[in-house]
């Protein structure tokens, strides 16, 4: 989320800023599919699927996860509203994302073991 809002910052250049919120867009929509991985086991990095997996486990916000799957595919050209959606939503994410790894990953491993 940083690395993108660092990229948005100041950043007045439509096709740039696209591709930065659709970047990090996918990057949410995947994130909130490995939420409940283990509630699934199962994984997928297909965009709708991931949602559908998340959004079962988090119905209180599918709404937010079905914006940015859509501002993946449909990005925003404003850096302003995309850095205001990761203010929020993104905001949220991170911290379910904190709480599952200290749960299932507390000492950060890159790769663990299947």
């Amino acid at each position: 989320m940083d690395t993108a809002k660092q990229g948005l910052s100041g950043n007045n250049d439509i096709e740039d800023i696209k591709g930065w919120c659709s970047w990090v867009m996918r990057i949410i929509v995947r994130a909130g599919g490995v939420l409940v991985i283990d509630k699934e086991q199962s994984y997928t990095r297909d965009l709708f699927p991931a949602f559908k997996l998340f959004s079962k486990h988090y119905p209180e916000k599918e709404q937010e996860m079905r914006t940015a799957l859509w501002y993946s595919i449909n990005p925003l050209s404003s850096s302003g509203e995309t850095v205001k959606f990761l203010n929020q939503f993104g905001n949220w994410l991170e911290v379910e994302t904190e709480k599952w790894l200290n749960t299932y990953n507390p000492t950060r491993e890159i790769h663990l073991p299947l």
